[in-house]
């Protein structure tokens, strides 16, 4: 067909219909009658045949999408075996990979059930095995389910490789190519249909992978989706009575605190706006889900229910009107007592989480008193000036305790926010002449950023701007403290350094 002088190539359940196709990437006859659309590349020289009897092709499509599909996957292998013949190069790694998740089977998602259940669901507790098993039956027969199923594969092998370890080495590669899959088989609300718990989580899944990739906006796209079909579902609304008649009340319950969760994480490192308000009380215990699991995500709401408003917007905005009173405030709720002893109940992996987490919002609450000169110079202060070193000290014994796995498993985020207290403890240490600590304790703390940056720069997934700017900043220590140079030089050489 031709438009505005180009030509367009028909999908083809329009070539099988002959009706007229407008050429977009889900045609304007496959969007109405909600079935897959599907271009097979044109080979020259092949007879055309006849068309289908109308209305044969759309009930096919509907009874079992992925005839289309795999038709179309086959006569690509076919198509490419024939223009690869009698050459010897080979694909290169993601091209492989596109082609290996053109289809793929359930046992694959059925294997993949024991990793999301140890590296995904303690810290997204939403999805459980018997909902993810209930959509293996329904792969490439329900859109919603495959578009599920390849978001859980996407999430599992990006959280459950995230510390590198025995990692592939193309496993960005093997993550964005399922995010395909799972964005191929997506599609809109319609007017009969409803948003669902399975449909939030996809795109929780989506964002959480999205971020890993540094797709940051379109992770924020997919988070904004999930959190207008919960308000749609009447979670968090004034208007509860369609959550109250839901099976998923809790769960519903539980996604709506993750994707809070996930909106102040975003506020804060991306300045994004907020929309969700906290609910007036924390998800129904549900007897389904581990006791420690639900200890752990209860203490990581209660953790970002104080990143409240005025938290925000004295981050976001004007800082002019901080108090000395609101900074000391907000560090003791940061450092409550009772906190850290409920925190010690809870395993490895959510301490790490937990402990950081707290770390790095203290480090944003002292960069705002210093931003509005409220810190003082007496290093025994509560808010002093020299309080990241505090900080870097206690950081260091609490990783010395941590497997990378445990921390990696968190993704980029937790990453990121250590990130944010290396850089921060390095700049004191920096300026720390002008101080009352003496040279060797200057010295000790930046001993404790070298080991900050050792175990930050074991995470292959580190962003290069991050890995950047903190190399510069330690740089710049090491021109200061040419003995830090001697520490940096023991430590690689040491048989027994164990991060």
């Amino acid at each position: 067909m031709e438009k505005s002088g180009k030509k367009y190539q028909a999908c083809d359940s329009c070539k099988r219909r002959k009706v007229r196709c407008n050429g977009e990437k889900s045609c304007q006859q496959c969007a109405h009658f909600d079935i897959p659309c599907v271009y097979t590349p044109i080979v020259r020289g092949r007879p055309r045949k006849g068309a289908a009897t109308r209305g044969s092709v759309i009930q096919q499509c509907r009874e079992n999408p992925a005839v289309t599909l795999n038709s179309t996957a086959n006569s690509s292998r076919r198509r490419r075996s024939h223009t690869n013949a009698g050459k010897n190069n080979t694909l290169v790694p993601a091209e492989a990979i596109v082609r290996k998740f053109d289809k793929l089977e359930a046992n694959f998602f059925l294997d993949l059930i024991p990793e999301y259940l140890t590296s995904v669901f303690p810290v997204n507790p939403v999805i459980d095995e018997a909902s993810v098993r209930q959509c293996v039956p329904k792969l490439y027969s329900d859109a919603e389910a495959t578009s599920f199923l390849y978001a859980f594969a996407a999430v599992t092998i990006n959280l459950a490789h995230a510390d590198g370890s025995k990692s592939p080495p193309d496993i960005k590669e093997r993550v964005s190519a399922l995010l395909e899959r799972s964005l191929d088989h997506i599609r809109p609300l319609a007017f009969q249909s409803e948003p669902t718990l399975l449909k939030i989580m996809r795109n929780v899944f989506l964002e959480i992978c999205l971020m890993g990739l540094n797709k940051n906006d379109l992770a924020f796209f997919y988070l904004r989706e999930a959190i207008t079909m919960l308000h749609m579902l009447g979670v968090g609304t004034d208007d509860t009575s369609l959550l109250d008649i839901s099976s998923d009340k809790t769960k519903l319950q539980r996604a709506y605190w993750e994707c809070f969760i996930h909106e102040r994480f975003t506020a804060l490192i991306d300045f994004k706006p907020t929309c969700l308000r906290p609910l007036l009380t924390l998800p129904d215990p549900d007897p389904d889900i581990e006791p420690g699991t639900e200890r752990g995500w209860n203490q990581l709401i209660k953790t970002f229910i104080l990143v409240d408003e005025t938290f925000l917007n004295y981050w976001t905005g004007d800082r002019s009107t901080i108090t000395c009173e609101w900074i000391k405030t907000k560090h003791r709720e940061f450092e409550d007592d009772q906190w850290h002893t409920e925190v010690q109940s809870l395993n490895e992996m959510q301490q790490a989480d937990l402990i950081i987490t707290r770390q790095w919002l203290r480090t944003l609450t002292w960069q705002m008193a210093l931003s509005g000169l409220l810190l003082s110079s007496n290093p025994a202060s509560e808010m002093s000036l020299m309080l990241p070193l505090r900080l870097s000290s206690q950081l260091r014994q609490f990783l010395s305790q941590m497997t990378p796995h445990s921390v990696g498993i968190h993704g980029t985020g937790v990453l990121h926010k250590l990130v944010e207290i290396t850089t921060t403890i390095t700049d004191v240490v920096i300026a720390a002449p002008n101080a009352s600590y003496s040279r060797k304790e200057i010295l000790d703390r930046a001993d404790d950023v070298l080991f900050l940056k050792r175990f930050l720069f074991s995470f292959p997934r580190i962003q290069d701007e991050h890995r950047e700017l903190l190399s510069q900043k330690i740089k710049r220590m090491m021109e200061m403290y040419p003995e830090v140079m001697a520490f940096e030089q023991q430590n690689y050489n040491s048989p027994t350094l164990n991060l």
